[in-house]
């Protein structure tokens, strides 16, 4: 018991070092490493972030910009926390990939796409690894059209943004860097409308 009490401390402690404004990517990231722990992480990040959330707030000279994106961070912490103790079994058993999902589903990317309604950019980023977190939106959304639970599609993102794909030509010398945004970069950028974009920003 006392060596299980430790390697939860250590663990612990080794995601808040490593993860001091964590990101839903991180947070999936470390469950799926660790999914003996993954409930106590995410509940851990998510008091990280209500702790954050309030010290800006609280902080006059700060605009309603950072507010509202110190808020997103927090529901999408709270999001994940409010998954039960199945995400742990997830995370232990077998789970396909992304493209595995997909081929089940039998769907292409840009029928995905379609059928969402978002721009093939963003399906084509979430594949490749390329989108470092997600919002619960656009989570719920895609695993309902995978016919995969919420619980299988995070830990599936997770790996996948763990080893993004170039989207490119690697380069000669040196190595190769992925060219990962987040989903809000990445859906602004995308060439939607503004209503399509505050839709998929939005929080639920």
């Amino acid at each position: 018991m006392e060596d299980n009490q430790q390697e939860r401390d250590e663990v612990l402690i080794a995601f808040h070092e490593g993860c001091d404004i964590p990101t839903r990517a991180d947070v999936e990231r470390w469950a799926d490493l660790h999914p003996k722990l993954a409930h106590d992480i995410r509940e851990h990040a998510a008091v990280r972030l209500a702790m954050l959330a309030d010290t800006i707030e609280a902080a006059a000279e700060l605009d309603n910009d950072m507010i509202a994106r110190a808020g997103s961070r927090v529901q999408a912490a709270m999001f994940a926390a409010e998954a039960d103790d199945r995400a742990a079994e997830a995370v232990a058993a077998p789970v396909p990939t992304l493209n595995e999902m997909l081929k089940r589903s039998g769907l292409s990317q840009p029928q995905l796409a379609r059928r969402l309604p978002i721009e093939r950019v963003v399906v084509a980023d979430l594949f490749a690894g390329r989108m470092s977190d997600t919002r619960p939106r656009f989570s719920i959304a895609i695993s309902r059209e995978l016919g995969v639970s919420l619980e299988a599609f995070n830990v599936a993102h997770a790996r996948v943004a763990m080893a993004p794909s170039l989207g490119g030509r690697a380069k000669a010398v040196g190595q190769p860097v992925a060219n990962q945004r987040t989903f809000e970069e990445i859906v602004r950028s995308s060439g939607m409308s503004q209503e399509e974009i505050d839709y998929w920003l939005a929080d639920l």
